[in-house]
């Protein structure tokens, strides 16, 4: 008998294999999707047990109140001991949707824009006759689910207005779900402007035209603006306007600190290098070796000085608008002129000093000066008192109270100064040197006295000089004259260059000035 089998016989029993090929694939699926829903329900009789048990604990808590005895009256509490967690539960239910795939068709999951448009253009040669698919993406999280797809590749295009459109070749094979994601593929038309730090009442633009904001918090966003180079403009009233080029990129966010700075003007002055600039009591800067420097100020009225070592202080009083954002202002420095020798005697009285009333006492022996304002020599009628650079002072007085003697020299004003002191006169005598600067005295040096000074109602004869920064002191006693006389301090400092002499209690101290002599050096 011969073996081998009929055409017709093979082709039944190819039938028979790819039935029982079929038979095995719809087990095998029969077999996981039972698997699953097996899974599920164990999951749920589980967090309802929980359920249960947190129930019975919280049931058995209440049935007490300061017992822990059954049946023990008392009023009903939750046992605090027992965990929030365990008295309330949540149950989160999750649904497995059992998808049907037919071994001879294809699923394509997608996900992309929400409202965009879907085309899928089948381009394999066994699909010509295959309609092509356009869908709509309905659903908010941009997700779309297509089913009896015939096998094969396809020209996937999407479009939506905010998006260039973007078109892609995918393969769908059969009985076997294709997931393909397009969100970071699509190229976005537009990107947004976030402004940080704006201050109520701004009026912002983009490209000349108005635009609507969206507020919040602290910040602003100006949403789906294009692609591409802007010029943002944001104005306020009695602010400096903000005016940027940007350039905005697909889906990117742009951050602008929107911070307005006051509005300011600018004030150009032209002096002397060196000179200092002052508004109001604010230091502005020191005039460079140009001669030109520029400051900002806000709107309003201003008093502008400008001082300079040996030149007179300028001053003006500025009003300032932002209808005129820069002003320039030429200064001319006039240098302070040394003034003339002069003296004073006690028949003068409380004529050549400034102040009028600086508490001092005149007698016809001299002047008491027991004050401890500083009190300047004055023979000008144009300035408070004498200016002197290098010079020679003289004078002669009498410790009144034996605690000591001061004076002063280059006296810019009453706060700004050099001060001399002679002080113990009794046991080891001092000459003493300070530095007064905003009103703020300050020790620099001392030298001891080797004369002696103890006689009481002696006179001294004090020749001080000024030349430089160097101040020497010499002195002739009364009851012990010499030929020379005693050389009783040197002393050297930068601090002031001019100013006005003159005298000042200290300490308590009481001295009576005699006489009083002043000669400019130079």
């Amino acid at each position: 008998m011969c073996q081998r089998r009929c055409p017709i016989s093979k082709l039944k029993s190819r039938k028979i294999k790819s039935r029982m090929m079929d038979t095995c694939l719809e087990n095998f699926l029969a077999s996981i999707h039972k698997r699953i829903a097996i899974f599920c329900t164990l999951v749920l009789l589980i967090s309802l047990s929980v359920t249960g048990f947190a129930q019975k604990r919280t049931d058995r808590s209440n049935t007490s109140g300061n017992s822990t005895k059954p049946g023990t009256s008392g009023p009903k509490r939750t046992d605090r001991t027992v965990p929030e967690s365990e008295r309330v539960k949540v149950i989160t239910k999750t649904e497995f949707v059992r998808i049907a795939v037919n071994p001879n068709k294809g699923y394509l999951s997608l996900v992309a824009i929400p409202k965009a448009t879907i085309s899928l253009t089948p381009i394999t040669t066994n699909q010509k006759n295959t309609t092509p698919v356009k869908e709509l993406i309905k659903d908010p999280d941009g997700s779309l689910n297509l089913i009896n797809l015939l096998p094969g590749k396809y020209k996937l295009t999407i479009e939506h207005e905010d998006y260039q459109p973007f078109s892609e070749t995918i393969q769908v094979d059969p009985a076997n779900p294709t997931t393909f994601v397009a969100l970071n593929k699509m190229v976005s038309l537009y990107g947004e402007i976030r402004l940080g730090g704006m201050l109520p009442g701004c009026k912002v633009s983009l490209d000349e035209k108005p635009v609507t904001l969206t507020q919040e918090n602290q910040a602003a966003t100006i949403a789906k603006v294009p692609v591409g180079k802007h010029r943002l403009r944001i104005v306020k009233d009695g602010y400096e306007e903000l005016n940027r080029e940007l350039e905005i990129q697909p889906g990117k966010e742009f951050f602008v600190s929107a911070r307005l700075e006051v509005a300011m003007v600018t004030v150009n002055l032209v002096a002397q290098p060196g000179a200092r600039i002052y508004a109001g009591s604010e230091e502005k800067g020191i005039i460079p070796s140009d001669g030109r420097v520029a400051i900002s100020l806000p709107p309003g009225r201003h008093s502008i000085r400008i001082l300079k070592e040996g030149y007179q202080e300028w001053t003006k009083e500025l009003s300032l608008t932002l209808a005129n954002k820069s002003v320039v202002e030429r200064v001319e420095l006039s240098p302070i002129p040394s003034s003339a020798e002069g003296d004073w005697q006690p028949s003068l009285v409380g004529r050549k000093w400034f102040p009028q009333t600086p508490g001092w006492k005149f007698e016809n022996s001299g002047a008491l000066i027991r004050s401890d304002k500083v009190v300047l020599f004055d023979t000008e009628s144009s300035r408070d008192f004498n200016i002197y650079r290098d010079f020679k002072l003289e004078f002669d007085f009498v410790f009144s109270n034996g605690k000591g003697m001061a004076w002063v020299a280059r006296a810019k004003d009453a706060n700004n100064y050099y001060l001399f002191e002679i002080v113990s006169p009794q046991t080891n005598p001092t000459f003493n040197f300070y530095v007064c600067q905003d009103g703020k005295l300050e020790w620099k040096d001392s030298q001891r006295i080797v004369e002696k000074m103890d006689k009481k109602g002696d006179s001294f004869h004090i020749t001080f000089e000024a030349k430089g920064n160097r101040f020497d002191t010499r002195m002739t006693i009364a009851s012990a004259p010499s030929a020379k006389p005693h050389l009783i301090g040197i002393f050297q400092d930068d601090s002031f260059s001019y100013g006005g002499v003159g005298f000042r209690g200290k300490d308590s101290s009481e001295a009576l000035l005699q006489t009083f002599f002043v000669i400019p050096l130079r």
